[in-house]
This record gives C-alpha cells, structure tokens and sequence, in this order.
C-alpha cells in the first residue's frame, strides 16, 4: 500500500478498506453520498480484481444486496453510506441479518462531533442507531495523526471478529470526518506515521488474526441424547434451514435411526428425488388434513432455524413430546412453544459424528412407514387435481417450477404466501436445488434486492418468487437486477393485494377486508420490467408457464413472468386440495 495521500481522512478511508479487504472481504454495496468520500475513495483506488463493488442509488437496496450475498457465502459483506436517513435507511436489512444471523459490516460516514445537535445540515444522532440488531457497535473519532493507525486496523479486526462469532450478525462502525472530504491535489507522505506499520504495509495479511474453536460436543455431553434417542419409541427429527453438507448428514442420522425426517423448504432436504424414504416431504399438508398424526412421537430432533410451516408448529405444541432436542450452533433462544427439554450449542457434525457409535442401526419405525407411504399418495393426488386443468393457480405454478428448475440453479422465496406454496406443493422428482429466503423477520422489503445479492455471490442463476405487493414494495432493485452478472427469472404471484390474508381469521370481515387487508392495488408489471429493460411474460395457462419457464432458465437474461391469480379462487384451491388429502389418509 502506498504511503501518500491528500489528506488524512483519505489515509484512514484507505486502512479501513484495506484491512477489510485483507481479512477476505470481496463484497462492498455502496450508497453514493458526500461525507462517506474518505471510504468510496479507499474502495475505488483499491485493487479491483479482490474487490466486487456494487453502486445504486437506493439506500434500502444496496443493504439487503449485501445482506443476499453474505447468505451466499457466509463471508460479511460490508455496506457504505453516507450520514443522516441514508444510514436509517440501512436498518430493515440490518435487523434481517441479526435475527438471520449474517454477517455484515455497516459503514456508516458521520459528521464530526463539533456539528451534532446544531441543526447541521444532515446530521442527526447516530451513535447506536441500530440498538441490540448490531452485534457490536463503534463510534470512529474524526481522523488525527495524534491516533495511532494500529487502532484503525484493530478496531476493523475487532468489527469482523464481532460479525463472525456465535451467533454472527451485523456490526456497525461510524465512521466521522471532517473536511476536507475529497481530495485536495497535494500528496502528503505519511511514511512517519506508518512507522510502526513498516511490516503490515509489506504484506497482505490482517494486522489482528483470530481463531475461533469448532463447537464440538464432549462424550459426557453425549451420553443423554444417546440415552434418551435409545429409550424412544417413536421419534421425529425436524430440519429447518442447514447446509447441504450437513442435509446429507442428518440423512444418514435418519437411516440409521429409522426415524422420519419432517424437512423445511430450505432444508436442502425438500427437493430433488434422491432422498431416501425416511424424508416426508408432504408432511406440512398430511398436518392439513390430519393435526393428529404426530400424536404418538415421543423424542424430537430440531436442527436447524425454525420451520416455514406453522403446522408443524402447532402439531408439536398439542402432542407435546416427552422428549425435545435442539441442536444450535448458538446461545440464543429458538422455542416458540417453550417445549425444549435438551439444548445442545454444537455443530451437527459433531452431534452426528458423535452419535454414530452410540446408537444401532435401526429398520424403518413405523411411523417412518406410515408417512412415507401417505406422502407418496400426496405426491399422486396432488398430479391428479393439478394435472386435471391447465388453468394457472399458485399451487401448480410452484409445482411447475420446482420441478424445472434448472440444475445449478437456486431459488429465492418471497415471505407470505409463496414460501408457504413452495413448502407444501413443490414437486419431489425435479432437480436438487438451494433454497432461500429472508425468514429472520419475515418481512417482504428488500427481496429483490436480496435475491440479485445471493445469486451474485452463489455466482449461478437463481429464481425468484415473489408475491405482487413485495414486487411492489421493492421496485427500485430492479436496477439491481438489470446490472446483475447473474440471470434472474422473476415469478411475480399477482392476485391483486395480499394474499394470505385470505387464510387468516380476518378474511370474515368481508365490509372492510379488502380495504385495510386484501389492499388491492389494480396493477400489472409489464411496463415496470420494461422500464428496467427486462423481459416480460405474462403467461396464461400452466403449460404456456412451463414453456416460458423453460425458455427464461436456458437464456442468460434475466426476466419477469407475471403469473395473474385469484385470491379467493387460491383459497378455495387450497379447500379442495386439504378435502381430498382427508379422503386419502382416512381411505375413503
């Protein structure tokens, strides 16, 4: 790194970056404004072929890019923005990656302390502005040669030790400067006061390394799972949100178990027909036409975060099973039922390694028969009543996607209604592929966004489903996907406001349902993907879906389909789907 500079602010803007960069972070979503200058500055003249930089104008946007590609990779991916509401504007996204535990690092540019509570233009209070949603927080003084650059670089170490520890999640440094900003077109060597730097400045390391120790389990710490798993007579394991490393895992766990396997839609475990019979993947609509088949399971297994289906939830809550297990890879609290009886903070490879010289290899339980017998009939009543008509429904469009969705290929679930679609009707004899979605709040701002994030930093395409008001909400990110190095198929659900409001209780409020709930809007999306110079379909039946489908998965572009559904028509869809599935498992 070069020791000349115009000013000091630039030198620190340059530490900043550099360290981050140095500590292996690649993704830099930027929000272009004028006193984060010194930090755009140390971003822009740094060597590009580490740095993947992306610039656009929506403060909101740019968060949850970065929130989307942190998904990805698991390697914090750092925001900038200028100071005043461009850093309020931060804050969905922020409180995303803490409860969905990613990690980020929040830069946030400042004015120094002599203009705050002056009425200064564009300047408000930010010290702890995101409150417990940051995992750390630091005020950054105004840059002075009298401050040693060793803390500039500890204090960077220190934000992204704090981003990366159990349970990881966003930090966020704000960062004050006085001006000059920019640069003034006078150099300044500061050899002098990077003395102490000498060997830093000649390598490409981090100045402070941490280390962090696996979470492995102790034989003590093993004994009473492995006594409470061999006195079960019938047990359950529930997978939310793993990796497809550790899916693999908690599939040989459920063999050699006998036990069934209840997966969440980002399990890895839910699509692609590979997976042995132990994994039930129509359980969420077995508990639609029978809450009581869960009565009898003794002992649960929990890996993973918190299911999609509320059903399961609900089935768990009422049966109460004596035994409930949770393995975590942290401290926090992941009980909504307040049912967890054995809490293990480890890695599931530690928990199934150690398990597996503990525990014979047991046949199929019978519970693990009887559901795998029952999901198979799902699968083939659910091809009857779909295959039935070639109208366009949500049940059969999330049908038809997941059983196209390219090989390599991902999908991202919008909250609301197509996560749950996706969950209960996907197809079991398509291609494996990664899941996604923002289930930390389960908000619908910023999807968008979050899935052109999570494609670029898979580096494949990805699919996106999402409902019409979260279209709407997040409209600005279609920039994003324009710019995109990696083709996006957006699947907007358009049933003309929000949609699973027709499940709730309230829908019996038929005077002002639809004003304050169902919030009809009357639009369509095909000026809005041309305005942003996306393709469009609009496709009018589920084979011309297919085919459109088919076409924007093999092209490089990327493309909105807008698929026109009926609310009330999908609710009664999804009466006549649980009225057939009762008549299935009571044999009828």
């Amino acid at each position: 790194m070069q020791t000349q500079f115009d000013n000091i602010n630039q030198l620190w803007g340059r530490l900043i970056i550099e360290e981050l960069v140095r500590s292996g972070v690649c993704c830099f979503s930027v929000a272009s404004g004028s006193r984060s200058t010194p930090l755009v500055l140390g971003l822009a003249e740094h060597n590009k072929v580490k740095v993947k930089t992306t610039v656009h104008f929506d403060e909101r946007g740019v968060a949850f890019y970065a929130l989307g590609y942190a998904r990805a990779t698991g390697i914090p991916a750092v925001i900038v923005c200028t100071s005043g509401t461009a850093a309020a504007n931060f804050f969905p996204a922020i409180v995303e990656a803490s409860e969905s535990k990613i990690p980020l690092i929040v830069l946030t540019a400042d004015r120094p302390p002599e203009l705050k509570e002056t009425a200064a233009n564009q300047t408000m209070n930010q010290l702890n502005l995101y409150g417990r949603f940051v995992r750390w927080n630091f005020d950054m003084p105004c840059p002075d040669e009298k401050i040693a650059p060793e803390f500039v670089l500890s204090t960077v170490d220190q934000a992204l030790n704090r981003a990366l520890s159990s349970p990881p999640g966003p930090v966020h440094l704000n960062c004050m400067f006085r001006e000059p900003l920019a640069a003034t077109g006078s150099k300044k060597d500061y050899s002098d006061y990077l003395v102490n730097l000498s060997g830093w400045l000649k390598n490409d390391r981090a100045f402070t390394a941490y280390s962090r120790t696996g979470l492995l389990l102790s034989e003590e710490q093993l004994k009473k799972p492995a006594e409470i798993i061999s006195a079960t007579k019938s047990g359950l394991i529930a997978v939310g949100k793993v990796s497809a490393t550790e899916s693999k895992m908690l599939e040989s766990l459920a063999i050699r178990l006998g036990w069934p396997v209840v997966p969440d839609i980002a399990s890895g475990m839910r699509l692609g027909p590979e997976f042995s019979e132990n994994i039930i993947s129509y359980f969420d609509l077995m508990l639609a036409a029978d809450d009581s088949l869960l009565s009898e399971v003794d002992t649960v297994i929990q890996f993973g975060a918190q299911p999609v289906s509320k059903r399961l939830l609900n089935s768990l809550n009422l049966s109460r099973p004596k035994h409930y297990i949770q393995i975590a890879s942290h401290a926090e609290r992941e009980d909504p039922n307040h049912q967890v009886t054995l809490r293990l903070e480890c890695s599931i490879a530690s928990f199934c390694e150690g398990l597996e010289n503990k525990i014979q290899q047991q046949g199929a339980s019978e519970l693990t028969q009887t559901l795998s017998k029952t999901s198979k009939q799902i699968d083939k009543t659910l091809n009857d009543i779909l295959s039935s008509s070639d109208a366009i429904s949500e049940p059969a469009v999330s049908r038809a996607i997941s059983g196209q969705i390219a090989k390599g290929a991902a999908l991202f679930l919008g909250n609301s209604l197509p996560v749950r679609e996706m969950n209960m009707f996907a197809a079991v004899d398509g291609n494996s592929a990664a899941v996604e979605y923002n289930r930390g709040v389960s908000g619908i701002d910023g999807t968008i966004a979050t899935a052109v994030g999570y494609a670029n930093g898979r580096r494949s395409p990805v699919t996106l489903v999402v409902g019409d008001l979260t279209f709407l909400h997040d409209l600005n990110s279609l920039k994003l996907v324009h710019d995109s190095k990696q083709s996006l198929t957006i699947i907007v659900f358009n049933n003309d406001g929000g949609g699973i409001f027709s499940f709730l209780p309230v829908a019996a409020l038929a005077e002002d349902f639809e004003k304050f709930f169902g919030t009809p809007h009357g639009l369509s999306f095909e000026h809005a993907a041309g305005q942003f110079a996306l393709d469009y379909f609009q496709p009018k039946s589920i084979k011309e879906f297919s085919q459109v489908y088919a076409t924007c998965q093999k092209s490089n572009k990327s493309s909105v389909i807008e698929v026109k559904t009926n609310r009330s028509e999908n609710y009664k869809l999804h009466q006549e789907i649980t009225a057939a599935l009762k008549k299935v498992l009571s044999g009828s």
